[in-house]
């Protein structure tokens, strides 16, 4: 996302979106109450029998609802129009806005934009994705893992001729070579940065070289699980290999995270704290060591909520530790929302007791 202008007081910034992780971002930030201008479209009625033509106006919308779906690369934002061609009558009006990548709007915020805000726009943009396919001798699945989400693109059964019919491995060939080209269209449509093959025995290397031999500048990687398919795709993001290769991707970091803390409220509780209030308390003895919250947090309809989150986020740059920042309606996102929305795993332990008194 780059920023082309930045008005008076910072109060606005025009912005165009490049990519789909973009408008992750922009769902991140954007509060009940910004402003949000842009081209959009609408029926408006022509006055020649009351019947209605789609066109293309300018507005300015007083955000109300943030919608985004994963992997549709749009985001809609719904709100009151106020401002827009008077001609057409539409101020006042309620009125949802599709954008997505290639737009170019303008935000405003009445106190202004904070210079954090400013920055991680500034950090935005495409980090890319990655394919990750779990295959054995009976089945596969294929996924896609972005900054912001993981969504199975197909899955299906191998069945193959007895082990001593002739045309076995030819069979077995050609069962990959369609699999391959399903994940060579999958990486072109998907901006795919990197492939990671898993399953056990052979047969993932031999997709792994197929792979590599029709798309030469992807990186390929192979890992060991003891199955294929979707079973496959969970037991390689628990494995600490494929995370290394993964490591970029937030999504698949909050499920280490998660599995250490969980490790941690069985043999060792003070060493970590969940929920708003526990976690500020040992943020303010300078205990984070890595915090992973859940976006919703951020953009919370109660500012009191927004404001610890912030605070804590604030105070963990300060002491250089590891946040990281997932879907709620992601698989480790809902884990985390079961336990307040937000997670840390502390540098030193923290009794329980001592933290009733920071009260």
């Amino acid at each position: 996302m780059r920023i082309l202008e930045v008005y008076p007081n910072k109060r606005g910034l025009k912005i165009r979106v490049d990519v789909e992780d973009d408008l992750w971002v922009l769902k991140s930030i954007l509060r009940p109450g910004d402003y949000v201008e842009g081209k959009t479209s609408r029926d408006i009625a022509s006055g020649i029998g009351g019947e209605k033509e789609r066109r293309v106006i300018e507005v300015k919308i007083r955000v109300k609802n943030i919608e985004f779906q994963p992997f549709t690369g749009r985001l809609r934002i719904s709100g009151i129009i106020v401002e827009g061609p008077e001609k057409f009558g539409v101020v006042g009006k309620h009125h949802s806005m599709t954008i997505q990548p290639g737009s170019i709007i303008v935000i405003e915020r009445e106190k202004g934009w904070s210079n954090s805000i400013i920055e991680k726009i500034k950090l935005s943009g495409p980090k890319g994705r990655a394919l990750l396919i779990a295959i054995d001798l009976d089945e596969y699945a294929i996924a896609l893992l972005s900054t912001f989400g993981f969504k199975i693109l197909g899955e299906g059964s191998i069945k193959l001729p007895g082990k001593d019919h002739e045309d076995r491995e030819k069979v077995l060939d050609d069962i990959l070579s369609k699999i391959a080209s399903n994940i060579v269209e999958a990486t072109s449509k998907n901006d795919v940065k990197l492939i990671v093959v898993v399953g056990p025995g052979f047969i993932k290397d031999y997709l792994a070289e197929k792979i590599r031999t029709l798309m030469p500048s992807v990186k390929v990687y192979t890992d060991n699980t003891s199955m294929g398919g979707v079973s496959g795709l969970e037991e390689a993001l628990r494995r600490q290999s494929t995370i290394e290769h993964l490591r970029e991707f937030s999504i698949v970091e909050a499920e280490n995270v998660l599995e250490e803390f969980m490790a941690n409220i069985a043999k060792d509780p003070s060493r970590v704290a969940y929920g708003l209030e526990d976690v500020i308390q040992v943020s303010r003895l300078n205990a984070l060591k890595t915090v992973v919250a859940i976006d919703s947090l951020l953009f919370s309809l109660d500012d009191s909520i927004r404001e610890a989150v912030e605070y804590i986020l604030r105070e963990a740059e300060e002491v250089k530790a590891h946040t990281i920042l997932i879907p709620e309606d992601s698989p480790p996102g809902e884990k985390i929302k079961r336990l307040g929305g937000i997670i840390a795993i502390l540098r030193y332990s923290i009794p329980l007791e001592a933290r009733q008194q920071l009260k």
